[in-house]
């Protein structure tokens, strides 16, 4: 069976609810106020099987001016709107907004139901309809307008038949495939079943007992779909686009709200920056304040033209910075309404799509123009080139862009697959790219990262391998790194040497290897072993091997293979500290603590070397101070 989702729009009064009724059968008005006011105030819901192959899910929506931001919800995701404009008014004030806001909330099609036709004759039904028509194709929405009476019952077989046309030719009905997305807009409990989320599922395929998400601008909470509803229905699956109601397992009344998103999406997140496509219907500043309505959410942005212009007066990229986070995903539609940020009075000033939920801070504007233009203009090639360069040298992630870009996954991963065919990208793992310009400079960087330790430590045989990756990956990330560093050894003319686990340039001898500089390395630890607890300083040491830069290296290379430690400004034999350490642990266990003077007759040294060496012992926890200025045992 096929489905499809339609909503209703129209200036309050104008029969919207009534012709539901009539359509359906079912009376979406179920608040008491809505019932004793006779008008609509919340979003309502009624299933329309057209036929035995044709289930249409109807959103009521509110026609009230200061109840916009419902119709907006409720139109988010829908295929055809049924514009409901009754045949004694005609075209009202908020026919015009929900015009505009159909519009912008990108649906190509409608159906004008003229109703009220019994309290007026013909000629002026006809050109109400014809109002409402030529507005609706000013806006590029197709049209069929039908005229009908919901409380005589005329036009009703009609306006079916408009309805399940439109829906032919615009070939709607079919699967929705890609991520579980459904825009929460009741919670409530049911006993013995628990939390229970409406919405309307604009796409996916959900099942039974699949782990979900529920996205909260605050925080995220894991979830089960524990049982689904279609129109009152239980089913095992669920495929948009529909009605659902789901029953959420391991979340609490409480923690859902009104707004939030439940995904099977890994990667979405809350967001409080957006870059988007505006479509301005009257000029709007930078820095206007509007607010914002994206499927059920809402927030408070601030428009800022992406290019360097003050007045948006058409359409541009934008970027919406948001007072409080939301959940919004790549492609979704929104509208920007009043410019007050103290209720959701004023009118429809634009809208558009959301072309990257997660932007970065700083950027060349040149680069942001370029990718979201590729974006906006759904041209995958060259929005995964423009990105790939505006996050080098980080590697761009294939399955994650989704979420945040309004281009499809398939066709992001096939545009992938292409650029690196031909040379303009990188694979460097699972749909994971990088610009060979990155490459480049990544491995320039490693090189030289190599060359500096040689320079610093010509006596080791080269830098650690780990210690290579971490350096390269605080830049380029940990898949770059490794990718790089396993190029660079690779081959039968590697540019770099591994032996063990260190990698030098093949040039590189190492000093380690000169005769001179091993008679300088041992001449250093037998007059480190000499000294004992005495030390030896730099000076002492650069006079042993002839050459400061030499000592340098000697001492940092004796400590780093555990052969010295150096407290203060000298360097000690580290097998007369372990035995030093020994008797100091001795001496607080039998006495419970050690004073300066007691360090001083232990050792039979001066200040120069106890209290050095007594803060390296505090440092390695053997020791520690107490309120005294004495040590005592330490924690560790």
């Amino acid at each position: 069976m096929r489905h499809v989702v339609i909503g209703t729009a129209g200036h309050v009064d104008h029969g919207k609810t009534s012709l539901v009724h009539r359509l359906t059968g079912v009376m979406t008005d179920r608040l008491p106020e809505e019932q004793r006011r006779g008008i609509t105030i919340e979003l309502g819901f009624a299933p329309w099987p057209i036929d035995d192959e044709l289930l249409v899910s109807i959103i009521d929506a509110p026609g009230h001016r200061k109840l916009v931001h419902h119709m907006i919800a409720g139109a988010s995701g829908i295929d055809i709107v049924l514009l409901v404009v009754s045949a004694d008014e005609g075209v009202m004030p908020q026919t015009r907004e929900h015009i505009a806001a159909c519009k912008l909330l990108g649906v190509r099609r409608a159906v004008i139901a003229i109703t009220k036709i019994d309290r007026v004759d013909r000629e002026l039904a006809e050109l109400a309809a014809e109002e409402a028509k030529a507005l609706l194709e000013e806006r590029g929405i197709a049209a069929t307008a039908v005229l009908c009476s919901a409380k005589t019952g005329e036009g009703i077989e009609d306006v079916t038949n408009a309805v399940r046309a439109a829906i032919d030719e615009t070939g709607l009905g079919g699967d929705r495939k890609g991520r579980v997305r459904l825009s929460v807009d009741r919670v409530f409990t049911v006993h013995g079943s628990g939390t229970v989320v409406t919405g309307t599922l604009v796409e996916g395929d959900l099942r039974e007992g699949a782990p979900l998400r529920v996205l909260r601008p605050d925080t995220q909470l894991e979830a089960t779909a524990r049982g689904l509803h279609v129109h009152g229905e239980m089913r095992e699956r669920a495929t948009a686009p529909t009605r659902l109601a789901i029953n959420l397992g391991g979340v609490a009344l409480e923690d859902v709200h009104r707004g939030d998103v439940v995904t099977d999406d890994s990667h979405a997140s809350p967001t409080r920056v957006l870059d988007v496509w505006l479509q301005a219907l009257e000029p709007l500043k930078r820095g206007a304040e509007a607010n914002l309505f994206i499927g059920t959410a809402s927030s408070v942005a601030k428009v800022q033209p992406v290019e360097k212009t003050d007045l948006l007066e058409e359409g541009g990229l934008c970027r919406l910075r948001l007072n409080t986070p939301i959940v919004a995903l790549g492609g979704d539609r929104f509208v920007l309404r009043g410019a007050r940020i103290d209720g959701p009075s004023g009118a429809v000033l634009g809208g558009g799509q959301v072309l990257d939920t997660h932007p970065p801070k700083r950027v060349r504007a040149a680069k942001r123009v370029a990718l979201l233009e590729a974006v906006h203009e759904g041209d995958p090639i060259t929005a995964m080139l423009a990105l790939a360069r505006e996050e080098a040298p980080r590697p761009i992630a294939g399955d994650a862009l989704p979420s945040r870009f309004a281009i499809a996954s398939e066709a992001l991963v096939k545009a992938g697959k292409e650029l690196e065919a031909d040379g303009r990208l990188v694979k460097i793992g699972k749909n994971r790219w990088v610009t060979p310009e990155a490459v480049q400079m990544v491995e320039t960087q490693a090189l030289g990262l190599v060359e500096a330790h040689h320079k610093k430590a010509p006596l080791d045989p080269g830098i650690k391998l780990q210690t290579l990756r971490e350096q390269l990956a605080e830049a380029a990330g940990p898949e770059v790194a490794e990718f790089v560093v396993t190029a660079l050894i690779a081959g039968r003319n590697p540019r770099l040497i591994k032996d063990a686990d260190s990698l030098r340039l093949p040039s590189f001898e190492g000093a380690a290897q000169d005769a001179a500089a091993a008679r300088s390395l041992e001449e250093v630890k037998r007059a480190l072993a000499e000294a004992g607890l005495h030390g030896l300083s730099e000076n002492v040491v650069a006079g042993i091997t002839d050459d400061p830069k030499v000592a340098k290296a000697v001492l940092a290379k004796v400590v780093r293979d555990n052969e010295a430690i150096k407290a203060g400004t000298l360097w000690f034999d580290k097998a007369a500290v372990d035995a030093l350490e020994r008797q100091i642990v001795e001496h607080i266990e039998a006495q419970g603590r050690l004073t300066i003077a007691e360090m001083k007759d232990i050792t039979g040294l001066g200040r120069k070397q106890t209290i050095p060496l007594l803060e390296h012992f505090d440092r390695t926890k053997v020791t520690r101070r107490d309120g005294t200025g004495d040590r005592v045992k330490g924690i560790g």
